[in-house]
């Protein structure tokens, strides 16, 4: 019998650490090296396996992509064919953490950008592939975005369709259950519920506690929806995701509509981008490089003796 893995997919700020957290108390093992809980920002824990989200990183600067690229728009194959020379570290990190496990869950909202990398991975290693995808109304992504990184309406937007569109296009074919976060706030035992009986799944633990998920992880209200073109396309999509059958001619449309505008931002801005992430790999890459060093390690404890005299004298 291959071993079940949940991989939690979607936008960040969208509930997938909340949902996650609902899978953790059930019996899905999240991971050995979870972050610790951040207030103001996951006051109840990420649920993030730090493994992962150092190699997800990684990946991404591989690309010359981070978290919030505006263009990363990740939905084609030759994402896994650009990474193949991480696929060994991927598939060692899924043995020394999950191997054990009958039943474990990935959480990190960077994997979305990674499908196709991830998708051969788990596949190579002969795991059942569950994808959890989180739902939630742009516009209320957007007030959180706006309030922790301050981030204009047409980046989230930006943001909200390549993950939104990446983690569903990137799940086709193996019948994702799309979970809109209103419903996890609202009803989370019927949540999880639906979640087990979608992939045939069981934990012997069907009672979630009401505790862990209440309506005050809301903290963001939707504001008042502009009228710009980037915006109607993510709540279309929006729409179109929280029905209960996908109009999938529909949403091609709006995945196409959304490819024609990602093109005509092209050429100058997408040549600036990679130059500034670029640079920024180099020197992230020096400094570990420096920092790893024996010399940093042997000139630390100095370091630390001037920077005390300096206070003092």
């Amino acid at each position: 019998m291959k071993p079940n893995a949940i991989v939690v997919v979607g936008m960040h700020r969208s509930g997938t650490s909340a949902v996650s957290g609902l899978l953790s108390e059930l019996g899905v093992f999240m991971g050995s090296s979870l972050f610790a809980p951040q207030k103001g920002v996951n006051e109840k824990g990420f649920f993030e396996n730090s493994l992962l989200v150092d190699l997800n990183d990684r990946l991404l600067d591989e690309q010359l992509l981070s978290w919030d690229h505006p263009l990363a728009l990740c939905i084609t194959p030759e994402v896994a064919d650009s990474l193949a020379g991480y696929k060994a570290q991927a598939q060692h990190l899924l043995d020394k953490d999950y191997a054990k496990k009958n039943l474990w869950g990935m959480k990190d909202p960077r994997t979305t950008l990674l499908l196709p990398f991830w998708r051969e991975v788990l596949d190579s290693k002969g795991i059942k592939i569950n994808f959890v995808l989180m739902l939630r109304s742009p516009m209320e992504v957007h007030g959180s975005l706006k309030k922790r990184d301050g981030f204009s309406i047409n980046k989230s937007m930006h943001l909200w369709l390549n993950y939104t569109l990446s983690g569903y296009i990137g799940a086709k074919g193996l019948n994702p259950f799309i979970l809109k976060y209103q419903d996890l706030l609202n009803t989370p035992d019927d949540s999880a519920r639906k979640i087990f009986e979608h992939f045939e799944i069981s934990t012997g633990k069907n009672t979630p506690k009401q505790s862990f998920i209440d309506k005050k992880l809301k903290n963001q209200k939707a504001v008042e929806v502009p009228n710009e073109p980037l915006v109607h396309l993510a709540m279309e999509v929006f729409e179109i995701l929280s029905s209960d059958v996908v109009d999938e001619a529909r949403l091609a449309e709006s995945v196409n509509e959304y490819k024609v505008y990602l093109a005509s931002l092209s050429g100058v801005l997408s040549e600036h981008l990679n130059a500034v992430k670029t640079e920024e790999v180099y020197f992230k890459r020096h400094f570990l490089d420096a920092y790893e060093s024996i010399w940093w390690k042997l000139s630390w404890p100095l370091k630390r003796i001037e920077s005390f005299l300096r206070t003092k004298y």
